[in-house]
């Protein structure tokens, strides 16, 4: 089978994980290279899983932002070690949100989704008011394995 995207090991990758849908919902950023937790949400007591992966992927473009900011203002003539090429994120809907800007969910404001909802209103208005270069790519499960952000709870 023919590997579409190239191998690279500088990646973040993502991962939401919701024990029902709607239910508790958590997500997660992974350093691909070293495998450590970059970042990890709050847990949700109401949330979907694609709001999980859409925010992930939201908050890893930030978190690379910040850090390639905060390398340019200590070392501007250098390279960082650690730039990321990429986010590996493997939800098709996720990706389809962000690259569209826009996204499709159900799930109801009430008061136990309200800091949730509110956070995905501020990640959608980021994102329609911010251009972005770095990469969000699909991970290819099938050929990879499950994505190292993965929670391993199915």
């Amino acid at each position: 089978m023919k590997v579409k995207i190239p191998i690279t090991t500088n990646a973040l990758c993502v991962d939401a994980s919701c024990t029902g849908n709607p239910w508790v919902m958590e997500y997660r950023a992974v350093d691909l290279k070293s495998r450590k937790e970059v970042f990890r949400s709050p847990i949700y007591s109401m949330g979907t899983n694609n709001i999980g992966e859409f925010l992930a992927i939201y908050e890893a473009i930030r978190y690379i932002e910040k850090l390639e900011k905060t390398h340019k203002s200590h070392a501007p003539s250098s390279s960082s070690p650690n730039k990321y090429e990429c986010i590996f994120s493997d939800s098709e809907t996720a990706i389809a949100w962000m690259r569209s800007k826009k996204i499709k969910t159900t799930l109801t404001y009430t008061e136990e989704t309200k800091e949730l909802l509110e956070k995905l209103q501020e990640a959608v208005t980021w994102v329609k008011t911010h251009d972005f270069t770095i990469p969000i790519r699909k991970r290819e499960t099938e050929i990879r394995g499950e994505i190292p952000a993965d929670f391993d709870r199915k």
